[in-house]
């Protein structure tokens, strides 16, 4: 069983291991000698994709879009969640309503999304690439957090409430403290597919100034040849964060997973 794993683990880390070796090549070296180490480590690939191929700017906009829908989904979403396991009865009507869109693809939305940041007249704009991120989130979160908030004992509501605490007090001050590993899942989880996402922004952005590092990525491909040395450094790069933020909050992930999946 182990000799499994320990096989799928490296089919899945040799592209990571690939792109590595790659960005300090060059094209000769990446073509010919592909899983050798380089004879001449070119850490120039770097800086040269950051600033002469705009992969700087890129990264910032993600980070931007990336930051404030998944802020935005860890503030919104576990009130609904909420609101669905404990404070309406006939909840299933409700959570219905938001788990059909995970069973919705992605692909449906996209021209009526279109249609309606064009009517909103912000399309390519940093607001219309942040409202169809927490839009196409909203359901997976909820999904979410709603099976880890039934796992929280009603006891201690009732505490508070005994206490002459409100509603929203004991959300606040007890519920959602106690929801971090939850809250951790549904923030890694869509800061991955906020990230990660090229579809969404090659439909609604298409100016210079606003684009994803994943439409960044895409444009170091020329008609005729490849930079190849240059095209992993800005991979590289590109996924250096989300690796950083997963080690970091793994734990936390696995927690709010496990936990949702016990009960409820």
């Amino acid at each position: 069983m182990y000799d499994i794993l320990i096989a799928y683990s490296a089919i899945c880390l040799f592209p990571f291991f690939w792109s590595l070796l790659s960005s300090v090549k060059d094209n000769t070296e990446i073509l010919v000698r592909s899983l050798s180490l380089p004879e001449e480590w070119r850490f120039e690939n770097y800086p040269k994709a950051w600033t002469d191929a705009h992969m700087g700017k890129y990264f910032v906009n993600t980070a931007i879009y990336a930051v404030i829908s998944t802020t935005t989904l860890l503030i919104i979403t576990p009130m609904a969640a909420y609101v669905i396991a404990r404070v309406v009865r006939r909840s299933l009507l409700l959570y219905t309503f938001y788990t059909l869109g995970i069973m919705i693809p992605i692909h449906a939305t996209l021209l009526p999304s279109f249609i309606l940041m064009r009517g909103l007249g912000i399309i390519n704009t940093r607001p219309s690439l942040i409202l169809a991120y927490i839009s196409f989130n909203i359901s997976m979160s909820v999904f979410i957090l709603v099976g880890f908030m039934r796992t929280i004992p009603k006891e201690l509501e009732e505490a508070a409430f005994v206490d002459g605490a409100t509603r929203t007090y004991t959300f606040f001050r007890i519920v959602y403290p106690i929801a971090k590993p939850g809250l951790a899942t549904i923030g890694i989880l869509a800061f991955l597919n906020h990230w990660n996402d090229f579809l969404v922004p090659l439909i609604l952005i298409t100016n210079d100034n606003l684009k994803v590092i994943t439409q960044g990525l895409q444009e170091l491909r020329g008609q005729y040849g490849q930079d190849y040395g240059l095209m992993t450094a800005g991979i590289v790069l590109s996924f250096i964060p989300v690796v950083v933020l997963y080690i970091l909050f793994q734990e936390q992930m696995i927690r709010g997973l496990t936990a949702g999946a016990l009960k409820g």
